[in-house]
């Protein structure tokens, strides 16, 4: 389950099953009140306040930053890495094992995955667009944590946070057949309506990044019930608030 909590007086929000295990690791889904990405000159300034607010509370010196491009390319730091780059270009996903190492990915409409394997202390943050979702990035995570973290997938706790509503992503028939062949029985997760513009499919983004790691063999996924496009009093929607560049962001940080 998602709720708010506030940190220095601005909406955060966070999944209740991760917070388990807050002693070895922490996260945190920023708000519209507590942003830290955005290009709009008039808010830059509380964009960086905001960034080094959080950084602060959760004690992070170590952070990988990423220049996401909605592909698969998953990078990995585990405890035998030595240095981390400012910025990794080209990159929708970080995989963390190293201790005191964090990472932020930014979001605004495309589905936030939060994968932590609290046995093996090591966890992912995936951007899945939809063309990271038909590129399954969700199951190429788990496959890396296995192999790179010993990590079982039953082991493994998912948090998938705010993203677009399935009623607001109208696509057409080449994302559907893209989307829908990553999953068994994936025609639950669309709707399809007649439009002036011809029949369009509505992917549940959310639901088909769930059930992708549910056939992975990942036992505990949390869904938020929040979406950027109904719920856009708290979170940024690209479709809704005419292409906006401001982002809500996904912080990790292995203790």
């Amino acid at each position: 389950m998602f709720y708010f909590d506030v940190l220095n007086n601005k909406k955060v929000l966070k999944s209740s099953v991760l917070n388990k295990f807050q002693d070895k690791f922490k996260h945190i889904f920023t708000t519209k009140e507590s942003f830290i990405k955005t290009d709009e000159e008039n808010s830059k300034n509380t964009a960086k306040l905001n960034k080094g607010l959080i950084l602060d509370y959760l004690k992070i010196d170590n952070l990988i930053e990423t220049k996401q491009t909605h592909s698969t390319n998953i990078a990995i730091f585990d405890a035998n890495s030595t240095k981390n780059p400012d910025i990794l270009d080209k990159t929708d996903g970080v995989l963390l094992q190293k201790p005191n190492s964090a990472t932020i990915l930014n979001f605004a409409d495309c589905t936030p995955v939060i994968l932590y394997d609290p046995k093996n202390v090591a966890a992912a943050g995936l951007h899945a667009g939809w063309r990271g979702t038909a590129g399954e990035i969700c199951k190429k995570a788990v496959d890396i944590m296995i192999k790179n973290f010993n990590s079982k997938p039953s082991d493994i706790i998912a948090a998938i946070g705010p993203c677009i509503s399935q009623d607001a992503f109208e696509t057409d028939f080449e994302v559907y057949e893209k989307l829908n062949k990553t999953i068994k029985n994936g025609e639950k997760f669309f709707v399809f309506k007649e439009t002036e513009n011809g029949r369009k499919a509505y992917p549940d983004l959310a639901k088909i990044n769930a059930a992708q790691l549910i056939e992975k063999g990942v036992k505990i996924v949390d869904i938020c019930h929040l979406k950027t496009t109904t719920d856009n009093e708290f979170f940024f929607s690209y479709r809704k608030n005419n292409k906006t560049t401001s982002r809500i962001s996904v912080i990790l940080k292995i203790e």
